[in-house]
Parts: C-alpha cells; sequence; structure tokens
C-alpha cells in the first residue's frame, strides 16, 4: 500500500510511512468502514420492504404489525418514541466505544492491527446484513452491536497510535458537523431525501479510486476530504430518510444504525486527514 499523505509505499506490516511518518491504521479502518456504508446501502435497497417511499406513502404503517409492543416483534410508536429510540440506540453505541477505548486501548497495541480490522469487516458485514434483514427489534439491536462493539476495538487500536488527544479532538470536530447536518436536514427535508442515488454513486467512485492509489500509489489526502463531504450528505440523507420511513421500533434501530455508519465514516475519514507520527 501506499501513505495516504504523501504517496510513498509502505511495506506489509509498517505502522508507519518511513518517508512522513504518518501512520497507515486509521486510513485503514476508514477504506473499510466506507466500504460497510457501501454494503448497508445495497443491502437496506435491496432486502428493505421501505426502501422507497412516495410522498402519499411516507410515514404510512405496514399492516401487519403487532398491535402489543414486543421486542420480538416489531411494533408502531409515536414519533416522539420513534426519535428516543433512536436516538437512544445511537447513544448506545458511542457509549460503548468509548468504554472500548478506556478498556483495550492499551491491550490491542500487542495485536497486530490486521488481525483487529479483518474480524471487525466480517462480523460487522454480519450485523448490517442482520439489521436490515430482520424486522424484530431485537434482532435488529443485536446486528447493531455486531457493527459498534468490533469497531470499538478499532477505535481502541487508532486511541493508540494517534493519541486519546487526536482522537478527542476529531470526535469532537464530527459532533459539531453531525449537529449542523441534522440542523440542515430537518430544515431541508425534501432536499437531502432526493441526494441518495448521488451519494452512492460518488461514494463508489471515491472507493474506486482508493483501490487504485491503494495499489499505483499518490497521496490519498483530497479523496478523504471527498469522502468526508459525501458522509456529511449521509447524515443529512439518513436522517430525512429516518423521518419519512413508518415509525416502527424496528425502524428505528435500522435507521439509528445507517446514522451510526455515516457519523463513524466521518469521524475516521477527518481522523485519516488529520494523521500524524507521535511524538
Amino acid at each position: 500500500m501506499y501513505c495516504q499523505h504523501c504517496g510513498s509505499e509502505i511495506r506489509r506490516g509498517e505502522k508507519y510511512c518511513q518517508n512522513c511518518g504518518a501512520p497507515v491504521a486509521a486510513q485503514q479502518a476508514a477504506d473499510a468502514a466506507g466500504a460497510l456504508k457501501a454494503a448497508q446501502v445495497f443491502s437496506n435497497a435491496a432486502f428493505s420492504s421501505d426502501a422507497v417511499f412516495s410522498s402519499d406513502a411516507a410515514g404510512a404503517l405496514p399492516s401487519d404489525l403487532s398491535e402489543n409492543p414486543s421486542l420480538t416483534q416489531d411494533f408502531a410508536v409515536s414519533e416522539e418514541k420513534y426519535n428516543l429510540i433512536l436516538g437512544g440506540t445511537l447513544l448506545w453505541g458511542f457509549l460503548m466505544n468509548v468504554v472500548f477505548c478506556i478498556a483495550f486501548s492499551r491491550v490491542v497495541t500487542q495485536i497486530d492491527f490486521s488481525l483487529i480490522l479483518i474480524p471487525y469487516v466480517v462480523l460487522a458485514l454480519a450485523g448490517v446484513l442482520l439489521n436490515t434483514l430482520s424486522h424484530r427489534p431485537v434482532w435488529s439491536f443485536v446486528g447493531y452491536n455486531l457493527v459498534v462493539l468490533p469497531l470499538g476495538l478499532v477505535l481502541s487500536a487508532l486511541v493508540a497510535e494517534e493519541g486519546a488527544d487526536a482522537v478527542r479532538e476529531t470526535f469532537q470536530i464530527t459532533a459539531a458537523v453531525a449537529a449542523g447536518m441534522l440542523l440542515l436536514s430537518n430544515w431541508k427535508p425534501q432536499l437531502f431525501s432526493r441526494m441518495g442515488p448521488c451519494l452512492l454513486g460518488a461514494l463508489l467512485v471515491a472507493l474506486a479510486a482508493e483501490v487504485v492509489t491503494y495499489f499505483l500509489g499518490g497521496g490519498l489526502v483530497l479523496t478523504n476530504a471527498l469522502v468526508a463531504l459525501i458522509f456529511c450528505g449521509y447524515i443529512g440523507y439518513d436522517w430525512a430518510r429516518a423521518q419519512q420511513r413508518p415509525k416502527t421500533a424496528d425502524n428505528a434501530i435500522d435507521s439509528a444504525c445507517a446514522l451510526y455508519l455515516d457519523i463513524i465514516n466521518l469521524l475516521l475519514r477527518v481522523l485519516a486527514s488529520r494523521s500524524r507520527k507521535r511524538d
């Protein structure tokens, strides 16, 4: 592979570019998370029964919902409870990431990063599919945790590589940007709800460019900036889409998973762009 900053070749097993000193783990994690988002979008388009809404049908409830709330069957909720479940699920994911970073940031330094990244991709892909395919809240939440918990180990490794201060600053930047995009999406929901195909096309082109750069060399700073902008758009799009979906517990958890992937991808891209070798 090649360094994202200077384009110099990085040999297998090296943690830092020998030319400019930039660490490589953040870029690898960002690439993996981007591919997972693409998988989530495709699986949602292929298998989700409410993947596309008309303006008349938006918010309509499926006819086969359980009348009684149950974790093993989907059920309708009020808009207030829907957003509460969505926000609580998101908060759970980020809280678990923080707990993992605190608990494992020292342990993971003894483990090769690829041995963390590869299982994460496998488990997270299974989680994305389970979250999308299941129409039962409990199984969708299990799928969500298959995405969230292994990523905690990835973030723990990045804390060890980049330093806690760098990750904390990146999180603050990401939180501010994400909040801004949510406000914009609330202001112009119709605009953001039409962005899906354009965002997916741009993401696939950017990921393909990264694959080419991975083998042929060249810096990825501009590509990371572009992908970060794409995920800013995805935050607004997925929030607008979440508000259009039927208000059920399962849809709230599914929407939280989509937004979690958007925010984490933005965080990893910003972190990868800011990466420098620790003193």
